[in-house]
């Protein structure tokens, strides 16, 4: 018998995590079963429709919250019930995770760090399943001996990701997007020294950038590049000064726009102007949410072939960088993570730049693959049977 389903995060539509929990709570919500919430959701972040149904579950969250109130610092045990655990880097937990214990305990996982010590595997040993989002992720631990460990593919949510005709904003520009919170993981060090050099060749090229970051000082992580020896500067307002670093490396003014943090409801317009999309990321613990929405946009779309980008990459569905060599890893925490390398990067830019046809043709595929295979719904379905 299928038990009900408790998440320990909090849902939204502004990051990764947020959008699991909704998209989750959806499709249990269409099956008749709702979820119990454990935090707090933030609802103002939240389309109206989805605002609507997700409302419906404050009441469980407010008796839970009033249960666990009464019995202090003890652990709530909710009986019959599957609790989905949010895990970081290394297992660890979250405050809710830690107050709340159900009949059956899952642990939901994209990790980047591979070091694998004692007490690592102790902690991935306290749950009776672990579930991840990408093969990546589940062959590392497959190979530590955890046999436990199901895969479900992160999505995109089809109503978000219509083509749309150009809008024209950019103009005659040759429009490339780049996009992901700023860190070195995410490689924005290598879009840089790609773009600069193809910008000299093509002056009419424009970088268009989505790479704030909600933890600014995340940033900092850059720095390890050898492309890119500062990070970029936070600003008063706590936001990272982007624009001022593209130029400290040799990005002209004319060449680069800023969007900032970038709402969901403006993500297909944005990506009607691209041309194309370019992720040389470094490590991927599942498979890049902004990478997946310009393809499902169709946007021809350049990508690493390392970690979780692999379970993107198919036959004619977007521009693979191939030549991967490993990344400087002194302590064993990068396993797998790989370094694009900035003339690959440029060659295909190059490709998508003189054959407009054919970088069209594979962008239609890559779309064609995330509507039909990559969706939110899909997730959800394969999240839920994972989990039970």
């Amino acid at each position: 018998m299928e038990q009900n389903i408790a998440l320990t995060w909090q849902l939204s539509e502004i990051h990764g995590w947020g959008l699991v929990g909704v998209h989750t709570a959806l499709c249990l919500l269409d099956r008749g079963r709702p979820p119990l919430l454990l935090e707090q959701p933030l609802l103002a972040t939240l389309r109206p429709e989805n605002r609507e149904r997700v409302t419906a579950l404050l009441a469980g969250y407010e008796r839970i919250g009033a249960i666990a109130g009464r019995v202090g610092d003890r652990v709530v045990v909710i009986e019959g019930w599957t609790l989905l655990h949010a895990l970081a880097n290394g297992f660890t937990e979250g405050p809710t995770s830690a107050r709340f214990r159900g009949s059956r305990n899952v642990g939901v996982i994209a990790f980047e760090d591979s070091r694998f010590d004692a007490a690592t595997l102790e902690r991935a040993r306290r749950y009776d399943k672990l579930v991840v989002h990408s093969t990546y992720n589940r062959d590392l631990l497959l190979e530590q001996g955890l046999p436990e460990v199901d895969c479900a593919f992160q999505g995109i949510d089809p109503g978000e990701c219509p083509a749309l005709p150009p809008t024209g904003r950019f103009g005659d520009r040759f429009v490339i997007f780049s996009g992901g919170k700023l860190e070195f993981r995410k490689g924005q060090d290598i879009v840089l020294a790609a773009f600069r050099q193809f910008h000299q060749r093509h002056p009419e090229a424009l970088l268009v950038t989505a790479w704030h970051n909600h933890w600014p000082h995340t940033s900092k992580t850059v720095a390890e590049s050898p492309l890119t020896p500062v990070p970029p500067m936070i600003g008063e307002n706590g936001k990272l000064r982007i624009v001022e670093w593209a130029m400290a490396h040799g990005v002209p003014p004319e060449g680069f726009v800023d969007m900032g943090f970038l709402p969901r409801h403006r993500i297909a317009a944005i990506m009607a102007d691209c041309h194309a999309a370019v992720f040389p990321n470094r490590c991927e613990g599942a498979t890049n949410l902004v990478a997946m929405e310009a393809m499902a946009c169709g946007v021809p779309v350049i990508l690493s072939a390392n970690t979780g980008h692999l379970d993107l990459i198919r036959e004619d569905n977007c521009l693979a960088l191939r030549n991967q060599t490993p990344v400087f890893d002194p302590t064993g925490a990068r396993r797998g993570w790989g370094e694009s390398a900035v003339d690959e990067v440029i060659e295909q830019l190059e490709s998508i730049y003189t054959d407009s046809a054919a970088a069209r043709v594979r962008a239609g595929t890559g779309r064609t693959f995330m509507h039909g295979e990559r969706t939110w719904r899909n997730f959800a379905n394969s999240f839920i049977q994972a989990a039970g």
